[in-house]
């Protein structure tokens, strides 16, 4: 009967610690999840756009059109070393159906875990027209590759 008592004692330890390893793996992986979410007000062209996976937010805000399309970028995290990722590598601005804008320039400094810098991308399209001419009706920012998410779409609906 005392050796019974001792086994079910030792399975019920073991049972709590296989419950306890997979709840700590359960929010490890929710928290380095591989979808980005975005948040703020998609009716504003020029509001703040949040994206959220792999550990890493992103904040995306629009401030000028001309002479070049420029956003404020806020990159924080606690997990991931944020100052390898080079934005005007990584991000395309995409306007309504026209094709992918490369990023043609990213100031920030180093920061760690918390980066916060300038992303811009030419107004104009070689043949000179604007990127963003009146017409259109959806901006969006693609990011690719930011804390092992594939890709992050932030948009904006004029």
């Amino acid at each position: 009967m005392d050796m019974h008592r001792q086994h079910r004692s030792s399975m019920n330890r073991r049972i709590f610690r296989v419950i306890g390893s997979i709840s700590l793996l359960s929010l490890v992986l929710a928290a380095c999840g591989t979808t980005a979410t975005t948040a703020g007000d998609p009716a504003s062209a020029n509001g703040s756009q949040t994206t959220e996976g792999g550990g890493v937010t992103i904040k995306l805000t629009q401030l000028t059109d001309a002479p070049t399309i420029t956003f404020a970028v806020i990159m924080d995290t606690h997990t991931v070393e944020l100052d390898g990722y080079d934005m005007r590598q990584l991000a395309t601005l995409h306007v309504d159906q026209g094709p992918a804008i490369q990023a043609s320039g990213w100031d920030a400094p180093a920061g760690g875990h918390h980066r916060e810098g300038t992303l811009t991308f030419p107004a104009t399209t070689p043949d000179g027209s604007p990127v963003i001419p009146d017409a259109a009706r959806t901006i969006a920012v693609v990011i690719r590759d930011v804390g092992g998410v594939p890709e992050r779409i932030v948009q904006w609906t004029r």
